[in-house]
């Protein structure tokens, strides 16, 4: 099981140099809008993910996903 923290920390730095607005990543940064990411960038991010924290990510929960915060969020709630 995996806390909010550690999720967003590894979060934050997947994001960092996906983000092509290139400013700072933080829990707020919406992940299409204001860090750019196109969505590949987002699924090839998502299959790491899985595979780092051992879980699945429904895709029907993505489209709710919204920030790095909730990203983080979501992963915290599947690894439990």
């Amino acid at each position: 099981m995996a806390s909010y923290d550690t999720c967003l920390a590894r979060v934050l730095e997947l994001l960092a140099p996906l983000a092509k607005a290139g400013g700072p990543v933080s829990a707020s940064s919406d992940l299409i809008g204001e860090l750019g990411l196109s969505s590949i960038d987002v699924m090839e991010m998502i299959e790491g993910i899985e595979d780092e924290f051992d879980i699945s990510f429904p895709l029907n929960n993505l489209s709710a996903i919204r920030t790095a915060g909730e990203l983080a969020a979501e992963i915290a709630r599947l690894s439990a």
